[in-house]
């Protein structure tokens, strides 16, 4: 379902040249920016999650504690996938 959604002249223009130069339309081109944008978040959340595990010397600890057992812990009985 379309929406309007209000954006800069400056931005409309951006996005309108990134849109003739991918040969494309404006939604394809914001579409791809969005989620570009949104692994980005994602990426900078985890980032953010893992540096403040880093600064606690116990629950990093503990963490690799609990990683190291999990390796090897799959007994499905099914060989490793090998593309």
């Amino acid at each position: 379902m379309p929406a309007t959604v209000r954006i800069s002249d400056s931005g409309r223009s951006l996005l309108a040249q990134l849109a003739r130069d991918a040969d494309t339309s404006m939604t394809v081109v914001l579409d791809a920016a969005l989620e570009t944008y949104r692994r980005h978040r994602f990426l900078a959340q985890a980032a953010a999650a893992y540096e403040t595990l880093a600064s606690d010397p116990a629950a990093a600890s503990d963490y690799r504690r609990e990683i190291n057992d999990l390796n090897g812990s799959s007994a499905d009985g099914l060989q490793p996938y090998a593309p």
